[in-house]
């Protein structure tokens, strides 16, 4: 679908949907009044019977090469929702809209007024350290962030460097440094774990994401997008206090009697913390190693690992034509 067509059907309001339906599906090349017309259809609405509507997700139903089709799941508010969520009992279709609405995991009211003196550490700014960085700073700890990398834009262009030139910073490439090693993929904002609080959605909407990433079913959007919303969550956590602090490798931990005092840097300096959060990534090896010095239990954890093979347009299209035998 076109740019154009797309910011002239999805327009966020500041309304409170009462209904959600789903599986609404048209065409690739459909307009703006055929969602809504299909949206009246559904519900057996008048016109004036649906006062405001937006568009939840949009998938592709691409079953049938020959009639590849949107899918929409719609939020709307009507005249008639107590009647409509009535007759419409067992209909999986048709339903109240759920409450997507982040729920913080910190009781603030709970929070002690005293918890300034000693800031929770964060080791690492990947995908989990720059959210519970923020988690934190919403919750009004202001958390220290520490990466051994660098911030994202110097790291893309080390990144860069290394892919063309072969030159390789070892604090500083894909693996290493603010955003972690999915900054640069190919952007995917989605995965297959399961998400009935919609965790994700308060992700990508505070990220700054382009309006459309909220609703376009398992999303891409490049890794220059993903730089400028990595930058705009440490923006987020930096004006509630947070700090980040790159280049500073944390090579052990401050223990005394068994509880976590702080941190090591490689420097010889120590940051002094009762709260550390260890969101190393997979490749801090060295970090791993002395996890285990430390008596700290490491168990290893199954996950999968995929890989890419493609071909040329040629090659598939033969294949796609040659009978099948059996």
């Amino acid at each position: 679908m076109p740019t154009m067509m797309w910011r002239r059907i999805h327009v966020r309001t500041s309304f409170i949907p009462m209904l959600r339906i789903t599986e609404i599906k048209l065409p690739l090349d459909h307009d703006v009044a055929a969602l809504r017309a299909a949206v009246l259809a559904r519900l057996g609405l008048s016109d004036g019977e649906l006062l405001e509507y937006s568009v939840f997700r949009r998938a592709v139903d691409a079953r049938r090469k020959s009639g590849i089709l949107f899918t929409y799941t719609i939020d709307l508010t009507t005249t008639r929702d107590e009647d409509i969520l009535s007759k419409s009992a067992g209909d999986a279709h048709v339903m109240a809209t759920p409450d997507t609405s982040y729920k913080p995991v910190v009781d603030l009211s709970a929070r002690p007024k005293d918890h300034a003196q000693l800031r929770p550490v964060v080791i690492g700014s990947g995908p989990c350290g720059i959210m519970a960085g923020l988690i934190l700073a919403q919750a009004g700890f202001k958390p220290i962030i520490v990466e051994r990398g660098k911030a994202v834009r110097e790291r893309t262009r080390d990144t860069w460097a290394f892919w063309r030139e072969g030159m390789l910073d070892p604090e500083s490439n894909v693996q290493f440094g603010e955003g972690g090693a999915g900054t640069f993929s190919d952007g995917k904002l989605y995965s297959q774990i399961k998400d009935p609080k919609h965790y994700g959605r308060k992700v990508l909407d505070k990220a700054g994401a382009p309006e459309e990433i909220l609703v376009v079913s398992k999303p891409h959007i490049g890794t220059f997008r993903l730089v400028k919303m990595v930058e705009h969550i440490r923006a987020s956590i930096e004006a509630l206090g947070g700090e980040f602090r790159f280049g500073q490798r944390v090579d052990d931990l401050v223990i005394d009697d068994g509880q976590v005092r702080g941190v090591c840097f490689a420097d010889g300096d120590e940051l002094r913390s009762d709260h550390v959060i260890l969101a190393i990534g997979h490749s801090a090896r060295d970090t791993f190693a002395m996890l285990q010095q430390r008596g700290v239990y490491i168990e290893a954890k199954p996950f999968s690992i995929g890989f890419r093979i493609e071909h040329p347009q040629g090659v598939i299209d033969r294949r796609s034509s040659t009978p099948r035998r059996g």
